[in-house]
């Protein structure tokens, strides 16, 4: 059988394993063949995994073949492998065992550099598995993810009974100690820092992005700050080294995954009783890895990770699970923190251990961020971001439990802190999100969700009210790409500690006016500005990148410069006028109320058409529209003053306009009185007047002048259209979210999103004009912004 691994692909010419695993063959009698397989399945600790067939004798003459998985284990780590912990798990997991582990391991063989091999049953019967690491599809990873992290503490670790939760107690350098060393790391994360250049970390504090934060290498070591504080943390089974790579799924023969269950392996690390925040935050920080770090590709360069800005957002997301998701984030990637958070919630709710859980999970985010921080497999800017939020972890258990010890201030005779070298890497002009690269997101800066500045002493003062969103762009192999039926990105979230800004003079030095609140029956004079539109705002934002860097990720920007900026452009389009009976606006619109179970699927949505004149007649048409399958339309005629809820034509002048909006707003329930009420509003007037140019920009500087609106970024809608989008939300906890063409300021989407995250309603704009016939049409396919043109 040495033919057999003689016949080895490209991908396996590691003559130090092929060794091992004839010598693990040989002790059993048998020989071994390594089975097809386009590549192996990688992990981020250069460990990786294939399968083999095994041929052992089964009686006299006789032979028989068995199918093993091989993982080839990295160098390093402590003391010797145990697969007798595999035997023990299947012991005590009873049905979870049963339902999600391979049946047998067969021991492990020493590999000649150091590393070490493993041999277990493969999973499924033999049929096909990916790893979650593997699925590209954000939907699907998105379901598997969700069926892991439900079942590893309601199955695996259900209470018997009436009772809660296991717990135990320690201090909390003990348990960062403890959960650092499961991840084989704590030796290992000084010489990495010191690798990376992040300065001088021997200190109690560290500066990083320009804030002195707590040291989060100080946190497992004696002597640190609040390592004595006893916590009691909840304790159950745990696999010890859930990543990614060690989660497989059910894949058809085409290697499609159908997430209907999964498969764990590799229980060297099994412990009957650790924390039970230890498998939940290590599968967590795996996934976040995917986006923030990607594995390098067959050419060792390390591919592009999240941009900046969303990168910051994610770190935000991570420190505070319990606020909503930043809108910016992608979609897939908001979803598995909330997951995570979830389920470790739910479980803890059981027994009452809510803040209990809230600390244990955040010790164990900045041991499995630190311990990230090693892999061989993160590029350095990961390795740097993976300490920040290590740092910003720190700092949020310092915020809820030692407020009383603060960080050094300048002057005060205290040792400078040491300082975290998160300054721009070399090429930051090229990285995603510096600039509009195709299928990526700009780095616009953003205020926080519904951030209303205040005059608070001569200083502006913000005080955040955060909502969640999900995105538009998901991340797929490595690369960005717009994906059409993604929810809208709507701002980032923060951790509710936004630092102070600069007085209002500084303010609109920089380009940013503080006005006042669009809220009651009326709008303030000083919301638009006057009818020969002078802007107290910079016509073109400030040159310097500085205001979106890395190192700035709670540095907060409203969207008035924008909006300004594109508003004036509107303002010099030259559009022939539109003359006709009939006004025509063309909706493509997706409901849960009209479409569901289906109501997410980007195919599948109602095509709205109507025509009407001044008196209120015309005809409405809805055509649902399945996978490119139109149904009969369904028209409407609309008798004289039958169509009611047409608001007035906005004004192209800008007093003219606020009175407008002033009346209208008066009229609707107080709850609407304010910046989402606005937003809806405006989006009412695109939806049923054809606009002009003038009309357009008008209301863009009313919007740019309107306070609790934020920024929410460039990126494309569901037809692949990119656009400039704003947001704000309601006190329901809803979010209004509209998306504007930067050239020509048309309405491109209106969105709706829901307190739960669940869509209530989502529109394209696609065609508008004047006619003066009833011509029943489809609406034009929308074109895809050419980002290479």
């Amino acid at each position: 059988m040495d033919e057999g691994l003689d016949d080895t692909p490209a991908w396996l010419r590691d003559a130090p394993v092929l060794a091992a695993l004839r010598k693990w063959a040989a002790s059993k009698g048998g020989t071994a063949e390594v089975l097809p397989q386009e590549e192996p399945q990688h992990g981020y600790t250069a460990a990786y995994l294939f399968t083999i067939s095994v041929e052992s004798p089964t009686g006299p003459g006789l032979t028989g073949d068995r199918k093993k998985l091989v993982k080839v284990h990295p160098a390093g780590g402590h003391g010797s492998p145990e697969p007798g912990r595999h035997t023990l798990a299947k012991a005590e997991g009873g049905g979870f065992a049963r339902r999600h582990m391979v049946k047998e391991h067969h021991g492990w063989q020493w590999v000649s550099d150091g590393r070490h091999l493993s041999f277990q049953d493969v999973a499924n019967g033999g049929d096909p598995v990916v790893a979650l690491d593997e699925i590209e599809d954000d939907d699907l990873l998105v379901t598997a993810y969700r069926k892991v992290v439900t079942a590893l503490p309601t199955d695996w670790n259900r209470p018997a009974g009436d009772g809660g939760p296991p717990t135990t107690s320690t201090t909390v350098r003990q348990y960062v100690e403890r959960e650092l060393t499961a991840a084989k790391a704590l030796g290992a994360i000084r010489p990495a820092a010191d690798q990376l250049g992040l300065g001088d970390l021997d200190g109690d504090w560290v500066d990083v992005d320009g804030r002195v934060l707590p040291n989060p290498l100080r946190l497992a070591e004696p002597g640190g700050l609040f390592g004595d504080l006893r916590i009691r943390y909840l304790v159950g089974r745990s696999h010890g080294d859930l990543h990614g790579g060690n989660v497989l799924i059910p894949a058809t023969v085409d290697g499609i995954p159908r997430p209907s269950t999964f498969y764990l392996i590799d229980f060297e690390s099994y412990e009957s009783r650790a924390s039970l925040a230890r498998d939940l935050g290590a599968i967590l920080m795996s996934m976040v890895l995917r986006w923030v770090a990607p594995r390098p590709g067959p050419d060792g360069a390390w591919p592009p990770g999240l941009p900046p800005r969303q990168a910051d957002a994610l770190l935000r997301y991570l420190v505070r699970p319990d606020k909503l998701a930043p809108g910016q984030l992608p979609r897939a990637l908001a979803d598995i923190v909330r997951l995570t958070h979830d389920a470790g919630t739910a479980y803890a709710d059981d027994g009452n251990w809510r803040p209990e859980w809230r600390t244990q999970f955040r010790l164990s985010m900045v041991a499995h961020a630190l311990a990230a921080a090693t892999y061989d497999n993160v590029s350095p800017d990961g390795a740097r971001w993976c300490f920040r939020l290590a740092a910003y972890l720190v700092e949020a258990h310092r915020e809820e439990h030692h407020r009383k010890v603060t960080p050094p201030a300048s002057g005060t005779g205290t040792p400078a802190p040491g300082r975290f070298d998160t300054s721009r890497p070399s090429g930051w002009d090229q990285l995603p999100g510096a600039g509009h690269a195709p299928g990526r997101h700009r780095a616009t800066p953003t205020l926080p969700r519904n951030a209303v500045p205040a005059i608070d002493a001569g200083q502006a003062r913000l005080t955040p009210h955060l909502r969640n969103r999900n995105a538009a762009a998901d991340r797929t192999g490595g690369r960005w790409r717009s994906r059409i039926g993604r929810r809208a990105p709507a701002g980032p979230a923060g951790n509710g500690a936004w630092r102070r800004i600069a007085a209002p003079a500084t303010l609109v030095a920089l380009g940013i006016s503080l006005v006042p609140v669009l809220a009651g029956a009326g709008v303030s004079d000083r919301s638009v500005p006057p009818t020969a539109m002078p802007s107290n705002r910079t016509e073109t934002p400030p040159t310097s990148r500085d205001d979106d860097r890395v190192g700035t990720p709670f540095a907060p920007v409203g969207p008035g410069v924008q909006l300004d900026r594109i508003a004036a452009r509107v303002a010099r389009v030259s559009e022939p006028p539109s003359h006709g009976r009939y006004a025509f606006v063309c909706l493509r619109v997706w409901s849960p109320k009209d479409l569901k179970p289906h109501s997410e699927n980007p195919k599948r949505f109602r095509e709205e058409r109507l025509w009407w004149t001044r008196e209120g007649t015309g005809r409405r048409t809805v055509q649902p529209v399945d996978h490119g399958r139109r149904s009969r339309p369904k028209p409407a005629p609309l008798g004289p003053n039958e169509l009611t809820e047409v608001p007035p034509a906005p004004s192209a002048d800008p007093a003219e306009l606020r009175a407008q909006v002033a009346s209208l707003l008066a009229g609707r329930p107080p709850e609407l009185r304010n910046a989402a009420g606005l937003l809806e509003l405006v989006a009412e007037m695109y939806r049923f007047w054809p606009l002009s140019a003038p009309q357009r920009a008008t209301l863009l500087r009313l919007l740019a002048g309107t306070e609790g609106i934020i920024d929410s970024g460039s990126y494309p809608d569901r037809a692949g259209r990119d656009g400039y989008a704003i947001s704000a939300d309601n006190v329901k906890g809803q979010r209004e979210t509209l998306q504007f063409d930067e050239k020509t300021g048309r309405l491109l989407s209106h969105e709706k999103i829901g307190a739960g995250n669940e869509t209530l309603a989502s529109y394209l704009f696609l065609d508008s004009g004047r006619t003066n016939t009833i011509a029943d049409r489809p609406c034009a396919d929308p074109k895809p912004t050419n980002r290479d043109g």
